[in-house]
């Protein structure tokens, strides 16, 4: 299969899965597609962002996998949840940050080697 026809493939499948009721997970989408060998599915993951980023299918992705946005519930849900981890993100990154600040072993300069 090509990646134009595993694309289209991908679509349909997802077109197959309205709603948060009925998802799809990417294991079924791959055993369809045979896009990855690899358990984490990435080729899979990566058709279906282009599938959103420009198709502009709206799909969501939950623990139960993916599923095409029904109504306006749905999309407010999903946005909800994103806009979580978005934060959950920012707290982890100015955690990290902070932490790093103040480590005693602090960080060596690549240069201080050469010395």
């Amino acid at each position: 299969m090509g990646e134009d026809e595993v694309k289209e493939r991908v679509k349909e499948l997802l077109l197959e899965h309205e709603g948060s009721d009925d998802p799809i997970t990417s294991r079924e989408i791959n055993e369809e597609t045979n896009l990855d060998n690899i358990g984490s599915f990435p080729s899979t993951r990566a058709v279906i962002r282009e599938l959103v980023l420009e198709d502009q299918l709206p799909i969501a992705a939950t623990s139960q996998g993916y599923f095409i946005i029904q109504d306006e519930n749905e999309l407010s849900e999903y946005v909800d949840q994103l806009e979580s981890r978005v934060m959950n993100i920012t707290d982890r990154k100015f955690a990290v940050q902070r932490a790093a600040l103040n480590w005693d072993e602090g960080f060596t300069d690549e240069d201080d080697d050469i010395l």
